[in-house]
């Protein structure tokens, strides 16, 4: 089944194209008859809006169509009513039913240009947030209706913009969310939606899409932003211009277009604690088994540099959390080495730095594992007690 916005979206293509002046009446009525059968009395509402530029609700619109259809048989012989349906339709709304005191149909390619800037954003050529609201909303009300098919909401904010802007010049602003927009719908499927929220914000609408699919969405966005090679992003603190996002799904983390959209931006903003990361609530669940532990960990900023000491200060299967001496930066990736007899295993890991902050004095270093540890229930049952536990 095709998404509300996708459907509108299709119907409302096939109807201007045939408002060309090539395009005969007869093959105009046989469409949009054909479009009405199948989606509705909306296609007279948005074929007469598009035509005379003026909005009627839908049964009217269809109540009219008809008319001017009779109306035009009326006043044509037979032979020239196959193409005076037009001007017939103007002299209905105008003459019988008073609609219109300046009745114009409307020029295809004049109306695509309107049409188009109305919904989207002129810089990134994606929807705009008023659009999209107004999709959001539709799309409820039709899953509501059908009760059988989940959609997700993913906000998307780039990391650190302010910086880039201040250092880079407004000007390579712009063209990086020229770039990230690029990004964005590279990464999408057919009938997805991408937004410009606002400012560095994106959001995405994502239909028929269960958690673990949408979050590999949010995920390969978020890789091909970091791979991209923005212009100066070295100048950066973090050397590179990256994207966080929160992600919630529809029907379970709520029940209108203000619950979901605040779902998505209460993990949208847990992601941008951390840095250049995708969140959920899944993501959330896991972080509840991240276990207190004290222990000695080594790392390195690459293999073969001199490795440091650390203390762990918790651990999960996919990452760490470190207190260190040096200050490292977001988006690193680190060598990581957990060795007996501090722990029951000597394990060598790679892990991105996701979250610096200070703490105390020592700097808090979140980590996220390349790879998953398969066996922390063990390591944790079998790790000899450091000597920071000792003394506790």
């Amino acid at each position: 089944m095709l998404s509300p916005y996708r459907t509108t979206e299709k119907f409302s293509a096939e109807l201007q194209q045939l408002l060309a002046i090539e395009v005969e009446d007869h093959h105009l009525l046989a469409t949009v008859a054909s479009l009405a059968e199948q989606y509705g009395n909306c296609v007279y509402k948005e074929m007469l809006q598009l035509m005379v530029g003026k909005h009627f609700g839908a049964d009217l619109s269809e109540s009219y169509w008809l008319q001017a259809i009779r109306h035009c048989q009326e006043i044509y012989k037979p032979e020239f009513a196959v193409r005076g349906f037009r001007p017939a339709l103007m002299d209905y709304l105008r003459h019988v039913a008073g609609e219109l005191s300046d009745p114009r149909i409307i020029e295809a390619d004049y109306l695509q240009n309107i049409s188009r800037s109305s919904v989207t954003d002129g810089l990134t050529g994606l929807y705009n947030q008023t659009y999209f609201k107004n999709i959001l909303a539709d799309t409820i009300v039709n899953q509501r209706r059908n009760g059988d098919q989940n959609f997700a909401l993913i906000l998307l904010d780039l990391d650190h913009f302010k910086q880039y802007n201040d250092r880079c010049g407004h000007l390579a602003g712009d063209e990086a969310l020229r770039l990230c927009a690029e990004l964005i719908t590279a990464s999408l499927r057919d009938g997805d939606m991408a937004v410009r929220y606002g400012g560095e914000e994106f959001s995405l609408l994502l239909p028929q899409i269960d958690r673990h699919t949408a979050f590999a969405v949010a995920e390969r966005i978020r890789q091909s932003v970091e791979n991209f090679p923005f212009p100066h992003q070295e100048r950066l603190d973090s050397g590179n211009l990256t994207i966080s996002g929160g992600l919630a799904v529809f029907p379970g983390e709520g029940e209108t277009a203000e619950e979901i959209i605040n779902a998505a931006d209460a993990e949208l903003y847990r992601a941008k604690e951390r840095r250049n990361t995708i969140y959920t609530n899944d993501a959330d669940r896991r972080s509840r088994f991240r276990r207190p532990v004290k222990s000695l960990v080594e790392y390195a900023s690459f293999d073969g540099a001199l490795y440091r000491p650390a203390l762990s200060l918790d651990i999960s299967e996919n990452g760490m959390g470190l207190g260190c001496e040096s200050l490292l930066c977001e988006g690193m990736t680190l060598s990581v080495r957990l060795t007996r007899p501090y722990w029951s295993q000597n394990l060598h890991l790679s892990a991105k730095v996701r979250q610096v902050r200070r703490q105390d004095e020592l700097v808090y270093v979140g980590l996220e594992f390349d790879e998953s540890l398969h066996s922390l229930e063990e390591l944790l049952a079998r790790q000899k007690p450091s000597h920071a536990d000792s003394h506790c």
